[in-house]
């Protein structure tokens, strides 16, 4: 591996500019991967962010009460515990500081090069390396290229009538805007799913009226979120060991008490209880009893995303909010249009309709060695080996490539392993050297993958957006993340072509 010297901690760029390594996207993926290349000595390496900071979602999305669903922890790195969170589930700008701070700790800042988008990578044939264009039109060749943009991404909108007659502001909840002020306004936000049960109690506070347009209900455990004390700050600062215990322990609750409510589709006592124990939680809270049906899921937890609140189901209860079932059909000059074609009067439209996570997948270009875009070979179905490495694609990487999103761990443990899994693939292949998993057991794998979760309850009943038109599922990992940590302990040579450049 050529590796390029440094000075006063900044890398040198090399005589011939070509990269060892080319990183896309400076959030968790892009900040780990430049982490441990540089455990490996490999400082000849660059990470292109399209943002003028790091963080990646936590960078882009800056809603009122933006926190993340998993235990701060367990949502860090292993390698790089914080004693210091504020609370058990940390707001978004603290996560972002946390990437930041290990970006800076570890020496990773002076390799990223921020505002340059990625557009395409392609494999030259002649140089056998991956010239990769960004925004800017700067062409940068590389040995190596990983790809780190999150799924988290591509913000998805309504399928709605006449959005364009709308006279008022509207914005979506990943691309907030600050400038617009919502005081004393009244607001309908389309949407009840994971961003808008942190949105709709912050809104609520300051608007006249709130409209919640609900499509379909979801299943929402208290999140029993608090801040932590000065006392057991210090605890963790004092005694590490008592650090990893507690994130184990963490790791263990999803892995061990959340994974049985969705490795099978098959109603089982222990996802019979979790549902009363839920829906008792919202007929307890919700005081209405009238709207307890409509807040009822018809599918079994899990089948959707699991929600954490503590406060949406009581601020249901507020005389300034509305819940109207059926979700939003359409809009007005004045406001939107419900399922039964009644029209509600808004001042600004909010849309808290989540991600768009095939056109993540579809967002870059790839293009390989045969001279096919992996935009059209995925078009059929997303497919990868061990969701980091695609056959006839050499030397190119993902971090959270297709197949490995979880809903019962930290997606920050996942890309952990998948880093460590992709810096063997690097190690292995060098700067001489081309790796390509061989397409046979990326096939082989796929099959199994795609089998396995036709068994869990994603495959179940209810429409959510992992799942297809074609019921294939092409985002979940079907497995507990003790199983993802196993099979990418150890790079299996035999299930890959290594070949020379010479």
């Amino acid at each position: 591996m050529t590796i390029a010297t440094t000075t006063a901690g900044q890398p040198q760029e090399p005589r011939n500019h070509v990269l060892d390594v080319v990183i896309i996207g400076a959030g968790f993926s892009g900040i780990c991967a430049g982490i441990k290349l540089k455990e490996q000595g490999i400082e000849n390496y660059k990470i292109f962010e399209k943002a003028p900071k790091v963080g990646g979602t936590w960078y882009h999305n800056t809603y009122p009460g933006v926190a993340c669903d998993v235990a701060s922890h367990l949502y860090c790195f292993s390698f790089e515990p914080n004693a210091n969170w504020s609370r058990v589930f940390s707001p978004g700008n603290e996560i972002r500081d946390y990437i930041e701070y290990c970006a800076n700790k570890y020496k990773v800042t002076p390799h990223i090069n921020h505002g340059m988008e990625h557009i395409s990578s392609t494999f030259n044939n002649e140089t056998k390396l991956w010239d990769s264009q960004f925004s800017d039109g700067t062409m940068v060749s590389s040995h190596h290229v990983i790809s780190g943009s999150g799924g988290l991404h591509v913000p998805s909108y309504p399928n709605l009538k006449d959005t364009a007659l709308f006279k008022g502001p509207t914005m979506h909840s990943a691309a907030w805007n600050h400038d617009v002020d919502l005081k004393g306004k009244r607001i309908a936000i389309i949407g009840s799913a994971a961003s808008a049960v942190q949105i709709i109690p912050e809104l609520a506070e300051i608007a006249s009226h709130l409209d919640v347009y609900q499509r379909t209900p979801n299943y929402i455990m208290p999140r029993n979120n608090r801040n932590y004390t000065d006392k057991e700050k210090g605890r963790f600062s004092s005694w590490p060991l008592l650090n990893k215990i507690y994130r184990h322990f963490l790791f263990l609750k999803g892995d061990v008490l959340t994974f049985p409510l969705v490795k099978t589709k098959e109603p089982t006592k222990y996802s019979e209880r979790a549902t009363r124990l839920i829906n008792g939680f919202m007929k307890m809270v919700v005081k209405d009893n009238s709207v307890h049906e409509a807040l009822t899921p018809s599918y079994p937890p899990g089948c959707k995303r699991i929600l954490l609140s503590d406060d949406f189901f009581a601020t249901l209860n507020r005389d300034n909010v509305d819940l109207i079932t059926g979700g939003a059909t359409g809009l007005t000059e004045n406001g939107v249009l419900d399922s039964e074609g009644k029209e509600h009067t808004a001042d600004v439209i909010i849309y808290a309709t989540g991600f768009d996570i095939d056109k993540h997948m579809f967002s870059t270009q790839y293009i390989g060695p045969n001279g096919v875009d992996l935009r059209e070979q995925w078009k059929k179905m997303p497919e990868a080996y061990e969701g980091a490495m695609v056959a006839g694609y050499p030397n190119l990487y993902f971090t959270t490539g297709p197949n490995t999103g979880v809903g019962t761990t930290s997606v920050v443990y996942m890309i952990e392993k998948q880093v460590e899994y992709i810096m063997q693939a690097i190690k292995k292949s060098g700067t001489n050297k081309m790796i390509s998993v061989k397409r046979q057991v990326m096939d082989d794998f796929n099959e199994e993958i795609q089998g396995k979760l036709q068994q869990t309850v994603w495959a179940g009943n209810c429409k959510s957006y992992y799942k297809r038109e074609d019921g294939k599922i092409a985002t979940l990992y079907p497995y507990n993340a003790r199983t993802f940590r196993n099979r990418h302990k150890r790079l299996k040579t035999k299930e890959f072509d290594i070949i020379s450049k010479a």
